[in-house]
């Protein structure tokens, strides 16, 4: 199973700023056509639907946050989950 846990850092945002980054995170999943398994404040995961081309969503996906300057710099935890796999993409992708 494909995943991705995401976790903004509240410091500096108001509570306004947090729902739009989050708005922004959901649309930019949805726009992949992947789902969202659990919204809390500030939080977020998606998951695949076990269908070939997830992995490949996820990826558009990924990038498009890494490319949300608005969103990117807000996140206090991003992982990828490729099967039992689980990789920090803040250190091994994102800011780099």
């Amino acid at each position: 199973m494909y995943k991705v846990e995401i976790k903004f850092n509240p410091n500096n945002l108001t509570p306004d700023d947090m729902d739009r980054i989050c708005e922004q995170t959901d649309r930019i999943f949805e726009e992949e056509d992947l789902d969202c398994a659990g919204r809390e404040p500030g939080m977020r995961v998606y998951l695949d639907r076990g269908r070939k081309q997830d992995y490949g969503r996820f990826w558009a996906a990924i990038f498009a946050l890494k490319n949300a300057v608005g969103i990117s710099k807000h996140l206090q935890e991003c992982f990828w989950y490729n099967g039992n796999e689980k990789e920090n993409l803040i250190t091994e992708f994102m800011r780099n």
